[in-house]
């Protein structure tokens, strides 16, 4: 059998390039939906054109005469097919669409989620770079996965079409490099958001994200992060191998922020999948899909807020109850909270009044944005001199704040 294409040692070492080159550098976008077989008017059918691969022998079968991607015209996507055993070839289409689990009965095959997932992650990572030996490697993973059986790596056909490639070394070594990959990255993914450190206002905040595959937290590298604030876009870099990221969000405001993080070229985790017109003919999968990965969360900055004490009368009666107010400025959010009141004294001079020793009484005030309230009323009997100290704590958007005053006397009727 006469390769379409020859390699020596050189393509070989060439090939495990692009692999890599495949596995960690990002990917454009593939041509859109309406490029595909059956998009839009109809039109007479284009042929299917052998793209990137080997010729081998002809089976009457849809996996003969041809181990690699096809292309749908000149100009069309690139098409593996996924269903070895069909005896007619498709020459039409219908409109393409995504499934999350490839279903069919023989002579089609089927699949779970999971393992479609992993034949969509091959897909996606690897069919489209245009090396023969990569796009027969490409198809015969598929067939492993999705058809299984005397398709498989190890099966009679399997081998068989590896085989013809007159580069079987390379295919089958780079088809298990794929498969094993795919086991261990390929989706669903998630994005995971974390803030580093606490931001107060007029600080920056800086965010770590994180995109991994859900299942077992491995990285997704070399993929663009950009996150959409109230202010506008920031536009971050490629996440590095880790799948990490650092953004730093400038001017926030006080208070809590929503931000929705946006993370393009994830591999696919669903195969975009075209039916042929004719029933006996093969379904065939678009490599090189890509999607949007999205996730919202919020970032917390802190206000500086103020607490001002002030009373209602600078000299009460022996045995009557005090009055006392604060007002709670610049506090970012309405979180309720406790603010603790204490009450200082007596004392014999005013120039002594402090809030530093002789607490009289405690009390609490609920408090919960910005406002006046009032503190608890004391009955007080003692004569002397009294101050107040209003202590309001922090929480996630908010700096604690206190304040000492309100200084009043207690006198005899």
């Amino acid at each position: 059998m006469r390769a379409l294409r020859t390699a020596g040692p050189a393509f070989v070492g060439l090939v495990m390039a692009a692999v890599l080159v495949a596995t960690t550098a990002p990917s454009s976008s593939v041509t859109p939906a309406a490029d595909e077989p059956g998009a839009g008017q109809r039109t007479a059918p284009r042929p299917m054109l052998e793209w990137s691969g080997y010729r081998i022998a002809d089976t009457g079968k849809a996996a003969g005469g041809w181990i690699g991607a096809r292309r749908w015209g000149r100009n069309g996507p690139v098409l593996y097919r996924v269903d070895p055993a069909a005896s007619d070839r498709a020459t039409s289409y219908k409109p393409g669409r995504f499934v999350e689990r490839l279903l069919g009965k023989a002579p089609r095959s089927s699949a779970d989620r999971r393992t479609t997932a992993r034949a969509a992650w091959i897909l996606s990572k690897y069919g489209r770079l245009r090396l023969p030996a990569q796009s027969a490697a490409v198809d015969a993973a598929l067939l492993h996965l999705l058809a299984g059986g005397r398709w498989s790596l190890s099966g009679d056909a399997g081998k068989r079409r590896i085989r013809q490639s007159e580069e079987s070394a390379v295919v089958g070594s780079l088809a298990r490099t794929m498969l094993d990959d795919s086991r261990r990255r390929s989706g669903p993914y998630k994005i995971q958001v974390r803030q580093k450190g606490v931001a107060v206002i007029g600080d920056s905040v800086r965010l770590g994200i994180r995109v991994v595959v859900a299942r077992n937290g491995r990285p997704l590298p070399f993929v663009p992060v950009r996150i959409q604030t109230p202010h506008g876009v920031l536009k971050g870099d490629l996440t590095r191998a880790d799948g990490r990221i650092n953004l730093t969000y400038p001017l926030p405001d006080a208070g809590v922020t929503p931000i929705r993080v946006r993370v393009a070229n994830v591999p696919e985790t669903r195969l975009r999948l075209l039916s042929p017109r004719r029933p006996s003919a093969s379904r065939a999968a678009i490599a090189g899909k890509k999607r949007l990965l999205g996730a919202q969360d919020v970032i917390y900055v802190k206000a500086r807020p103020r607490v001002v004490v002030t009373t209602g009368d600078k000299r009460i009666v022996a045995g009557s109850k005090s009055k006392g107010r604060f007002r709670l400025a610049d506090a970012a959010e309405a979180w309720p909270r406790t603010a603790t009141v204490t009450l200082h004294g007596p004392f014999a001079h005013p120039d002594n009044a402090g809030c530093g020793s002789r607490t009289a009484r405690t009390g609490q005030t609920r408090v919960t944005g910005a406002g006046n309230y009032a503190v608890p009323r004391f009955t007080l009997r003692r004569e002397g001199y009294y101050v107040l100290r209003v202590r309001v704590p922090g929480n996630r958007v908010n700096l604690p704040a206190s304040d000492c005053g309100g200084r009043f006397m207690v006198v005899k009727d």
